[in-house]
């Protein structure tokens, strides 16, 4: 019976095939250059009948059958006449078409019909914008099927068909329809499937979504509806939205509705998809530092209540694997500071995060009055049992991005959760132990063993050096009684290794795994006394400093080192516009983890309780070495984390703070008495001369009070008096001093007799990050770097201090208005104080003596725009950049020309203003605009000549050469003179000869 039937099937299949071909032949056209024949029948009813028949063929097979000989055969053919009869756009078939199209994409591998999806493509977009349901559905379902699987090195073509079919603006305006009822739940979910996918391969796609905001207003509504697969659709929206940083900004602007129903979807009623898809969007929006703030602003305690009840809720089944993964992912936001570690701590995260290390955890084995040794005992167990391996590096590195985190006063006693954390800390303690002990064979191919080793040491480090006394505290005990007997001999061996890497006169770390282990290892051994003394004895000190020495040299040859091997998706690897504030240990780890050891052996070297012979720092050529290397670290381009910990350990040797190119500005600025309005007189007859601007920023409790409330608008030069203030004979001269110089530069050098009183008066003029230098304090994890905040002396309280106000070109502005004055006319309030410290030009002219240089206005030949960008260079040191990413590819030629004339102005400014560093700055903007967008450069060249400005003009023409021929061919560079053209012409003879 089984032969037979099988012999029936056979039969079924062999006729459907020939009809399949009796109607195909129909069709097939022979073309005379071309050897294969090409499938073209413009009659209806024929291709109806193609359809029909390729259709019944197929009803034959299934995935698994997808092999068989009759099928493989036929594709091409079938495939040939599918994008000829959708190309051919007749509504009466189309649709019939495209759910056969539907049919073959579910029955036939991907790679089987790679060949035709470009084709296929081609004849799909166009059909998106087709009226009737019936034809638009199956047709956006089909497509979205191809590109899913469309492979990388088709996507360029692939786009550029998208983009000639109009599709994403066709989609767009489909799904703009549902709000007036006239199409089905099921088409809306379809057409947002088919716009997420797009998304989520092409960022180009992005913009023109984020930037409707009539489609930004039907989500927010659907997202509203009570229909799940509504809401769910619009989630794969959002979260395709936020991969870019800009979409992400917008959907955070006023994004409560959003958020809500992001966090309901997350809760343990909805269908898991849907709860996935939830925290995936929480995890894009929370890609950049700013914008997770901005969403636990919004949503804080719903949204961390929601992550950790699914990351301890429920017993482990086949499809929570997904949903586990998604919450620990989130759950990384805790790396950076926020009231979201609150919530984590009140809904118990410690505990959820043990019910991710061991299986049905039993606090009953464990009772408060266990000993370390029983719950070192009981957690090899855990840990030998290998509960979900892959999940451990997360639980690490959330455990420790908390503890770093941490209140001083923070005390798991009082939150019911001591057990749980304990033992959470002790299992840390022991994996980190294992992976020091493990030395060579530490292996980076084992990645879950690799990142476990990794982020678990990294969580020991955060917890030994965390602010809480309580973690600190534990951590250290359960370190040092788990290394126990072991400690010296694992000392020994890491130091040896450490040596080996400078002295080798290599130039690539041997393993970078390894060696990461290896300094947090003496990092944190190094937290325990006797260790640290042990680490000294063995010339441990010299030997950091070596590596860091060598790791300066060399680190252009080192690869990224960051903790636990978290594998991105394909779309997390396609984000685009996020400008994200780089994690503190991100950016040169291993220099961070080798400068917190030295800190810690510095700090005991200085400890009472160190022995004479452990002072070697107090040797002046170590001394001198470590002060070299520290200050090239901190003031360098290096990390927040290795730069923090640089100027931390500096502080240990008499230098406090950082140095950067305002301060020294303002310095010079400090050391020149003609530029102070306010002179403080000491009792011993001395006196400092400083401004009040720059007190009123810096250290207010300086200045004396007001009499009477402060005038609005500015003070003009004629008014300028040096007022005299007269200190109490309590004040230390020397002390006051060296505060004013850490006011204006943010940087003093203190000898240790000064010390105690400089703290004394820090702490009077609430200067915290001096106070926490000359106190020796710890930087705080995540920390960024102190900068000297001058724009606080441009906001409405401090307007009375503005002397001078800059007028640009423009003299009408639609709608200005100025928040420090009721003056209409385009203008910027500024201080002469802050003009001449950046510009020795104007720093002569307010000293001329000629008329400009009483007068309270100052005439700035750059448009508005550019005068924006001026003033904050003046006040932050910093050129504001452009619009970037989606925004810039998006604008269009006289938007971005706009744009970048304010940079071509200050540029021709600079050379007048003898400004050498802005207009470096200035260039560098300039041709980085041009290498993306050269169809400027002409108008770049034409306004770079009319201001004489022939370096620009020739670095232009460099950019402009690669399109000689289409800018010659288009008549653009008829308006040019000769001798531009022809400079372009010679750019672009010299292009052609280097690429031939």
């Amino acid at each position: 019976m089984a032969s037979s039937k099988g012999g029936n099937t056979t039969a079924h299949m062999n006729t459907l095939h020939q009809r399949l071909y009796h109607a195909l032949n129909l069709g097939f056209r022979r073309v005379s250059d071309e050897r294969e024949k090409k499938w073209e029948c413009t009659d209806v009813e024929i291709q109806r009948h193609v359809v029909r028949s390729v259709s019944a063929f197929l009803d034959c097979f299934s995935r698994p059958t997808a092999n068989h000989r009759l099928i493989k055969d036929s594709i091409s053919d079938i495939a040939r006449a599918l994008v000829f009869i959708l190309g051919y756009r007749n509504r009466a078939v189309v649709g019939l078409a495209a759910n056969v199209l539907i049919k073959l994409l579910r029955i036939v591998p991907p790679s089987l019909l790679q060949p035709y999806s470009l084709a296929l493509v081609e004849s799909l977009s166009p059909l998106l914008s087709v009226q009737q349901t019936e034809a638009s559905l199956p047709c956006a379902v089909a497509l979205n099927s191809i590109l899913v699987n469309v492979i990388e090195t088709k996507e360029k073509e692939v786009w550029k068909v998208l983009e000639e079919g109009r599709a994403v603006g066709s989609v767009v305006g489909n799904l703009q329809n549902f709000r007036e009822g006239n199409v089905s739940v099921e088409w809306f979910q379809e057409m947002g499937s088919l716009l997420s996918t797009v998304m989520l391969k092409w960022p180009q796609a992005r913009y023109s979504v984020w930037n409707s905001p009539d489609l930004m207003g039907l989500l927010e509504s659907v997202s509203q509806k009570p229909e799940m697969g509504l809401k769910f659709a619009a989630l794969k929206l959002y979260s395709s939205v936020a991969l870019c940083g800009h979409g992400a900004n917008e959907l955070l602007e006023n994004g409560k509705p959003m958020l809500d129903m992001m966090i309901s979807c997350m809760d343990e009623s909805s269908p898991p998809n849907a709860r996935i898809e939830g925290f995936k969007l929480a995890q894009r929006l929370a890609t950049g530092n700013r914008e997770c703030l901005k969403m636990i602003n919004i949503c804080s305690e719903p949204l961390v209540k929601a992550t950790v009840w699914t990351m301890s809720s429920g017993k482990l089944e086949n499809d929570r694997m997904a949903l586990l993964v998604e919450a620990c992912k989130l759950a990384l936001i805790t790396r950076w500071e926020g009231k979201h570690h609150v919530y984590f701590w009140k809904y118990r995260i410690s505990e959820a995060l043990l019910s991710l290390v061991v299986e049905n955890f039993c606090s009953e084995s464990l009772d408060g009055n266990a000993s370390l040794e029983d719950e070192v005992s009981v957690a090899e167990k855990a840990l030998n049992a290998n509960f979900l391996p892959s999940l451990r590096s997360y639980v690490w590195d959330i455990i420790g991005f908390l503890a770093a985190h941490c209140e001083e006063e923070f005390d798991s006693t009082c939150r019911g959760d001591e057990l749980h954390l304990n033992f959470l800390v002790t299992c840390a303690c022991l994996t980190f132990a294992r992976s020091v002990q493990k030395g060579y064979q530490i292996c980076q191919n084992d990645i879950i063993s690799a990142s476990q080793s990794e982020s678990a040491s990294r969580a020991v480090l955060m917890m030994i050096y965390s602010p809480s006394k309580y973690i600190s505290s534990r951590a250290r005990a359960a370190l040092s009684f788990i290394i126990g007997e072991d400690g010296e001999q694992n000392l020994y061996s890491l130091v040896n290794f450490l040596s080996y890497i400078p002295s080798s006169g290599g130039h690539v770390l041997p393993n970078i795994l390894q060696t990461t282990v290896c300094l947090v290892g003496l990092a944190c051994y190094s937290s325990i006394p006797q260790y640290a003394s042990f680490v000294i004895r063995n010339q441990g000190l010299e030997i950091l400093l070596s590596f860091c020495s060598w790791y300066q040299r060399n680190r252009e040859n080192i690869g990224a080192s960051s903790f636990a091997y978290y594998p991105q998706s394909s779309a997390e690897k396609r984000i685009c516009c996020w400008e994200c504030t780089e994690d503190w240990d991100n950016k040169d780890a291993i220099l961070l983890y080798a400068l917190l050891a030295l800190a810690e052996l510095v700090n005991h070297s200085f400890s009472e309780q160190s022995h004479t012979e452990e002072f070697s720092i107090k040797r002046e050529s170590v001394k001198d070495r470590l002060c070299t290397t520290l200050q090239e670290i901190r003031d360098g381009t290096y990390g927040s984390g290795p730069r923090w910990y640089a100027a931390y350990i500096l502080s240990y040797l008499g230098f406090y703070g950082f140095q950067d190119k305002l301060g020294k500005r303002l310095m010079r600025a400090y050391e020149d008495e003609e530029c102070s309005d306010m002179r403080l007189l000491f009792a011993n007859g001395n006196s400092a001369s400083v401004n009040k601007v720059i007190l009123a920023v810096r250290c207010p409790t300086l200045l004396p009070p007001e009499k009477g409330a402060p005038h609005s608008g500015s003070m003009t030069p004629t008014e300028r008096t040096v007022q005299e203030i007269r200190m109490s004979a309590n004040v230390d001269t020397l002390a006051l001093v060296k505060l004013l110089e850490f006011a204006y530069s943010g940087y003093v050098e203190v000898e240790s007799t000064t010390l105690k009183k400089l703290k004394t008066l820090a702490r009077h003029c609430k200067s915290k990050v001096l106070l926490q230098m000359l106190c020796r304090g710890r930087p705080k994890w995540g920390s960024s770097i102190p900068r000297i905040d001058l724009p606080l002396a441009l906001t409405p309280k401090l307007s009375h201090f503005s002397d001078v106000i800059l007028v640009p070109k423009e003299t009408n502005m639609a709608s200005f208005s100025c928040l420090l004055c009721s003056s209409t006319s385009p203008h910027a309030h500024s201080h002469r104080l802050i003009l001449s410290s950046g510009c020795e030009y104007l720093r002569a002219l307010f000293r001329s003596g000629m008329q400009e240089s009483h007068l309270d206005r100052l005439n700035v030949p750059v448009r508005w725009l550019g005068l924006t960008k001026l003033v904050n260079w003046f006040y932050c040191d910093e050129l504001p950049k452009p619009p970037s990413g989606c925004r810039w590819n998006n604008m269009d030629t006289d938007a971005k020309l706009q744009e970048l004339q304010a940079y071509v102005e200050i540029y021709s400014l600079t050379e007048w203003w003898i400004m050498e560093d802005l207009q470096s700055e200035c260039a560098e903007v300039i041709l980085t605009c041009l290498e993306s967008a050269r169809e400027l450069s002409i108008k770049t060249i034409e306004l770079a000549a009319s201001f004489s400005m022939w370096k620009l003009v020739e670095a232009a023409a460099e950019h402009a050469a690669p399109i000689y021929h289409q800018l010659r061919d288009s008549g653009e560079l008829d308006e040019l003179d000769d001798e531009l053209v022809n400079l372009i012409r010679t750019a672009a003879v010299q292009f052609s000869q280097q690429c031939g």
